[in-house]
């Protein structure tokens, strides 16, 4: 440890000083302090440079180290900060252990502001020295094989083609824009371009997500990590190349990249985990159950009993079009549809498929479909049996229960009309909320405070992940309430009410 290290500067951050007391003057019989989260140490760090006192941030990263030795984020950090205290030599030493612990963004150690100083020493020729060397080496975890038994939880498993497809990702849009993570309780290298807490937010909806799919579907998580990339806007223009795709998961890889941590992003983990299930069992199930389970866990919660309940989202409007207008497909030919066939009309299918599920699920018969779909596979793939077998009714009356169905529930409430509330602002979709690009004189968002470039990441406690989300939550509120907002203005967070004026007075 560099001696400046062992005392912390005057001023420094309460945050620092319990992370050394915890791990410094810990006493047999204590009480043992809780360890401050990694979120907790990214955002005192980064607090502490933006103000000028990288001295007092080693500390905080030092200790932090201390319990998690093999944490390559952490490692990159006290690089950065050794290097603007102007200590390019431990500078290096943390580089090289950040490099050592598979730091893999040679973009940022290459590029960041942070290191230049680290950067134009001699010293840093070892960086360089140990960098081709780990980089020759290569990754050298191979994938389990099928059927092993799920590993140990601390480090992630099979990450072989999850690493390759990082450095891959790196180098085509790296540059030290990404904060590299592991998470081994869902086996995934994570490479996030949103901040901490936006992360922290996310990784905690994947986590009760992949409690969800386990608990009803699965059984367990994917054996082989999975790179899962929170992809700056402008890396995603260039990725999807269509600004309607917003997340794709691509199995080969082990690559899931989203623009957005919403609906997306819960339709691709579910590919994920359903793509794991399928190659434990050596099974390959047709496009409308993929599709179709995909899209039911774009929006769910649990239940007063913590069951697993599937909502209705924007594409029960799309089914009951199609069943409206007698142009849904008629179930026989659903189930039996190719790959290509589903996708030349995906909008359609995607939607009949959700809600052909979600009738399912309706009928609490979503875990036995999927059952007698994987008992049954090897004599029926398509997965009619399973849901005749499921629902105990023949095709035929399945298809005219579930078509009367859909015209009983009708549409859901999403759009925004006369007598509903709003702020008087135009959104667009960030990877972590949406923001605000205009703001109406005069209109209840401006009278609250906000402005242009605010970014609404919750409303009345709902997760607010992209214009869709937005437009669920305002399309259930009338003029004259109050929506409680969480916004984040430039790094800080904040919580504002906004009494909502008529739509008829102040579309939004």
């Amino acid at each position: 440890m560099h001696p400046a290290s062992l005392t912390l500067a005057a001023g420094a951050c309460a945050l620092s000083c319990a992370v050394a007391t915890s791990l410094d003057h810990w006493q047999d019989g204590a009480a043992k302090p809780r360890s401050p989260s990694r979120g907790e140490v990214e955002r005192t760090v980064s607090r502490l440079v933006s103000a000028g006192k990288p001295a007092d941030a080693l500390p905080v990263l030092e200790a932090f180290i201390a319990a998690h030795p093999g944490d390559s984020q952490s490692l990159f950090d006290a690089a950065r900060v050794s290097s603007l205290m102007g200590d390019p030599r431990q500078s290096a030493s943390f580089a090289i252990a950040a490099l050592r612990a598979g730091w893999l963004d040679d973009a940022a150690l290459a590029t960041h502001a942070d290191l230049a100083r680290a950067r134009a020493h001699e010293a840093w020729r070892q960086v360089e020295d140990v960098r081709r060397e780990v980089r020759a080496r290569g990754p050298s975890a191979d994938p389990p094989p099928r059927g092993a038994t799920p590993p140990s939880r601390e480090t992630l498993s099979g990450d072989a083609r999850a690493r390759e497809s990082l450095s891959n990702w790196l180098d085509r849009f790296g540059g030290g824009r990404y904060r590299i993570e592991t998470n081994p309780g869902l086996n995934l290298l994570i490479a996030s371009s949103i901040d901490r807490e936006s992360l922290d937010r996310t990784i905690t909806a994947l986590g009760s997500l992949s409690g969800a799919l386990t608990q009803t579907l699965f059984g367990g998580i994917q054996d082989e990590a999975v790179l899962l990339v929170i992809s700056t806007t402008a890396d995603a223009e260039l990725f999807f190349k269509n600004p309607e795709h917003a997340g794709l998961y691509e199995h080969g890889p082990r690559r899931l990249v989203t623009r957005d941590t919403g609906a997306s992003l819960r339709h691709e983990y579910t590919h994920v985990l359903h793509h794991g299930h399928m190659a434990r069992k050596g099974q390959h199930h047709p496009l409308w159950i993929q599709e179709g389970i995909a899209t039911l866990f774009e929006h769910w919660q649990r239940g007063p009993a913590q069951e697993v309940v599937i909502l209705p989202n924007l594409r029960t409007n799309e089914a009951y079009e199609l069943v409206r207008r007698h142009r849904e497909v008629p179930l026989a030919e659903f189930v039996a549809m190719d790959d290509a066939s589903f996708l030349a009309t995906p909008i359609d299918r995607y939607a009949q498929a959700r809600s052909l599920l979600l009738y399912v699920a309706q009928q609490g018969k979503l875990a036995d479909f999927y059952r007698a779909l994987v008992s049954g596979f090897e004599s029926d793939p398509t997965g009619r049996r399973a849901l005749e077998a499921s629902l105990e009714a023949p095709l035929g009356r399945i298809e005219a229960q579930w078509k009367a169905w859909v015209r009983e529930r009708g549409p859901i409430d999403a759009a925004v009309t006369e007598g509903d509330g709003v702020m008087g602002v135009s959104v667009s979709g960030l990877p972590d909320g949406v923001r605000i690009d205009s703001v109406q004189d005069g209109a209840p968002a401006q009278r609250a405070g906000l402005r242009v470039g605010d970014v609404i990441t919750q409303m009345d406690g709902t997760d607010v992940r992209g214009v869709g989300d937005f437009l669920l939550v305002s399309a259930k509120k009338n003029a004259g309430e109050n929506l409680t907002l969480r916004f984040r203005r430039a790094d800080s967070y904040a919580t504002v009410q906004v009494r909502l004026a008529s739509g008829h007075a102040s579309p939004p």
